[in-house]
């Protein structure tokens, strides 16, 4: 008995879990393999096929401005090293500060106004990581230029006025016929203020400060390129730059920034770099600029050294100079 009754314990029927369910006299009730078909006119079909097309639309814009943002980075690399090619012993300042200028100027006029052209009508801030990259390449790029033409530096508001753009009317197009009633009047009138307004390309105060955070690495290369060259009041100029810079960010206590903090440490390296190369220059003096820059150099140094030692042994020749 007990074992019968284990038997219908282990006994699923058809219509239980995992079965066919209940089957009537010719079929009726039996559910289609397939499932359901979905009516294409359904108001909530048609809202979801709107609201893929959008964000597709909006993936793609994304990809064009990050596309944009790599040219912007590539090339403001470029300017970047042309800066540093300045050499004045070549007298090349004005030749290399031009045309970095007419690249920066083209950079002005493909890539951001690109970019300020796909983000007109749209909310800037969710494209802002597609080019912040792109754009603290650039403010370094063109703050390093204005530092090395012998520009003052340009604020947060002046760059943002520079990457505004204003839109006119196509004077080939033909006008639209009037519209009938007001609804269409408004939403013309709407795409006519769109068209002839301004189109803008968004700088984040963030990613300004960010760009000038890089501009002390520049500087700390050219202050040792200055060294080499012999130009040793020049290291000292470029060594209070970064001072002044560093004290103003350093005065800077409410950014909640994890790439603040990293720029903050990079520029106190090369600020310590900046200081080493100065205190050098001034206990050692600017002996080894000179033989440095010189063809003759090390002749030059044994020059110096033995008349040194002469001047000591009062006079006498020595017998030979140790290092």
């Amino acid at each position: 008995m007990s074992q019968n009754r284990g038997n219908a314990r282990r006994f699923v029927r058809p219509g239980g879990r995992g079965g066919c369910g209940r089957r009537g006299k010719d079929g009726e009730g039996a559910d289609d393999a397939t499932g359901p078909l979905l009516d294409k006119n359904n108001p909530i079909m048609q809202c979801f096929r709107q609201y893929a097309l959008e964000l597709d639309a909006k993936h793609d814009r994304y990809e064009r401005i990050v596309k944009c943002s790599r040219d912007i980075t590539i090339e403001s690399k470029r300017i970047i090293f042309l800066l540093h090619t300045i050499d004045p012993r070549k007298n090349n300042e004005a030749k290399v500060c031009e045309e970095a200028k007419n690249r920066l100027e083209a950079l002005f006029r493909n890539q951001f106004f690109g970019i300020a052209k796909e983000l007109q009508g749209k909310d800037a801030y969710q494209y802002a990581r597609a080019y912040t990259n792109g754009m603290q390449e650039f403010i370094e790029a063109f703050t390093f230029y204005q530092y090395s033409s012998g520009q003052d530096i340009s604020d947060w508001q002046a760059i943002q006025r520079r990457l505004s753009y204003e839109q006119h009317p196509d004077p080939t197009r033909t006008e639209p016929s009037l519209p009938s009633d007001q609804n269409e009047c408004e939403s013309a009138q709407e795409g006519k203020n769109d068209e002839q307004g301004t189109a803008m390309v968004c700088l984040q105060p963030l990613d300004f400060v960010l760009g000038l955070g890089d501009l002390s690495g520049e500087v700390m290369r050219k202050c040792i390129n200055a060294l080499g060259s012999g130009q040793v009041d020049s290291c000292f100029i470029h060594c209070r730059f970064l001072q002044d810079l560093y004290r103003g960010f350093v005065s800077v206590s409410s950014a909640r920034s994890r790439e603040f903090s990293h720029k903050m440490s990079t520029m106190r390296q090369s600020l310590l770099k900046s200081e080493k190369v100065c205190y050098n220059v001034t206990v050692r003096g600017s002996e080894a600029a000179k033989w440095g820059s010189s063809e003759d150099g090390f002749a030059s140094f044994l020059h110096h050294q033995s008349s040194k030692d002469t001047e000591a042994a009062g006079g006498d020749d020595d017998e030979g100079v140790f290092f």
